[in-house]
């Protein structure tokens, strides 16, 4: 024991001696990058990786549709008229009006945030995923916000009146019950971004809503990049798809643009600061699991105070 003393000792006094290591600017990790971190210098500091290169149709800074590769989506017919064949994108203009969206953001703004990674700032409510191992643990999850289940039933409605019943948006939201909601918070000043990415697929099912406020901004759909998460890039022909997100309109992803194409924001797209927030359901494949199953179970509940 007296060894173990001396040596516990020894250890904590050589500790002392060392330099305290100065305090990370920011949150992220890996690849993920912000305004605080994207020195080379700085990476190499912290230990990160080089951040993911634009895809080879972006790589150039023009991001203006041209038709031929960067495609541009339509909200008056809700298509992409240079490219037909992409579906899976419905969009909800007008979603909340001014006063709706001001209160909102006045909610949101009473309860902290804390630091995420690439610039951000997060609020979450819903169980947590490792996505590395494929788990949910919902020990953790105590519900809801008030405002998310009305707002999820505004979805409902609006999308009942303004889509044919033979829209496939119908069959997509008929099994949702949201069950995770993700508030986040961008800021020009720290290149806020949101890198290419497609959702997991074993924690989350269909479709993906996205709330925006505070300002415009685009979502950028991309297939057939290097490295991608959806396809081979030998195999697929790259294509982009840039969709206008309005200040207080509703984004849903489903089908093939869910699927099939990552999704990003961009910093250069993000010029103003932005609160969005962003409703999940589980998938099929684990809301056939005990897990699965307490997370809805969970979600049925309202978290006091918001």
């Amino acid at each position: 024991m007296a060894l173990r003393a001396v040596a516990r000792d020894a250890h904590r006094a050589e500790d002392e001696t060392l330099p305290a290591k100065p305090p990370r600017p920011c949150a992220c990790t890996g690849v993920r990058w912000c305004a605080a971190c994207e020195a080379p210098e700085t990476r190499r500091r912290l230990g990160l990786r080089a951040p993911l290169p634009l895809p080879p149709l972006l790589a150039d800074g023009d991001l203006a549709p041209d038709g031929v590769g960067i495609h541009g989506f339509d909200p008056e017919t809700q298509r992409t008229p240079t490219l037909p064949d992409f579906d899976g994108v419905r969009l909800l203009r007008d979603f909340l009006s001014e006063d709706e969206a001001a209160r909102l953001l006045e909610r949101l703004d009473r309860l902290p945030f804390v630091p995420s990674q690439s610039g951000r700032e997060k609020r979450h409510y819903g169980p947590r995923v490792n996505f590395n191992r494929g788990r949910v643990n919902p020990d953790r999850f105590e519900g809801l916000p008030a405002w998310a289940p009305p707002l999820e039933e505004r979805v409902r409605a609006r999308v009942a009146a303004e889509f044919a019943p033979e829209d496939p948006v119908h069959e997509a939201l008929a099994g949702y019950v949201t069950t995770d909601v993700f508030v986040l918070r961008y800021a020009p000043e720290r290149a806020s971004n949101l890198d290419f990415h497609l959702d997991d697929v074993f924690a989350y099912g269909e479709p993906i809503l996205d709330l925006s406020l505070r300002s415009d901004t685009t979502l950028t759909l991309y297939r057939g990049r290097p490295e991608g998460e959806v396809d081979d890039p030998v195999d697929v022909v790259p294509a982009c798809v840039r969709v206008p997100l309005p200040a207080r309109s509703l984004a849903l992803l489903f089908g093939p643009a869910r699927h099939a194409w990552e999704h990003a924001l961009l910093a250069a797209d993000l010029p103003e600061p932005r609160t969005s927030v962003t409703f999940r359901t589980v998938s099929p494949a684990l809301a056939a699991l005990p897990e699965g199953r307490e997370v809805l179970e969970r979600a049925k509940r309202i978290v006091p105070g918001t």
